[in-house]
């Protein structure tokens, strides 16, 4: 059981105990995915910092953002980068900077390691009968709204095509 603050939010911890058994569902088949890559928990971060941009980044930046030091972003950088899952250039407007982005095989790995978290999400869903899902349909598109309203600068691919 999990241990929270006695002045949490009581919404928040329902939340929490709502969405941490398919977290916990998918955790094997996530890590089992993550493996396959042969990734460091940095060298993780770093690719869904780089999902997460949509953009090439500067080392300095991917660095401040997984909280590596460069000479450790630099190494887990170059790893990456042998792997075939980075990419690495020259910002065009100073060549000092180093830009790294996803690569096709990068992308591919942050879609695997997602299909890992939604097969547990599709169990659930499978395993329900026709009330709970009428019931988890109408609170999913409460939190969805919810999530799309709090969360679409962040998150922009979480918003309805328009």
């Amino acid at each position: 059981m999990h241990e929270f603050p006695p002045d949490m939010d009581p919404l928040a911890v329902a939340l929490i105990m709502a969405v941490v058994p398919l977290i916990k569902d998918s955790q094997t088949e996530v890590m089992t995915a993550t493996a396959e890559f042969d990734l460091t928990m940095s060298q993780l971060r770093m690719l869904f910092v780089l999902d997460k941009a949509r953009a090439d980044l500067a080392v300095n930046e991917v660095a401040d953002q997984v909280s590596l030091s460069m000479a450790a972003a630099g190494r887990a950088v170059d790893g990456l980068v042998r792997g075939g899952l980075l990419s690495r250039r020259e910002d065009p407007l100073d060549r000092r900077i180093k830009r790294i982005g996803l690569t096709d095989a990068g992308k591919k790995a942050i879609e695997q390691i997602g299909a890992a978290r939604r097969h547990s999400v599709e169990r659930f869903v499978d395993a329900l009968n026709k009330t709970e899902r009428a019931a988890l349909t109408a609170a999913v598109a409460t939190l969805g709204a919810l999530t799309r309203k709090h969360f679409s600068a962040m998150f922009p691919s979480l918003l309805p095509p328009s």
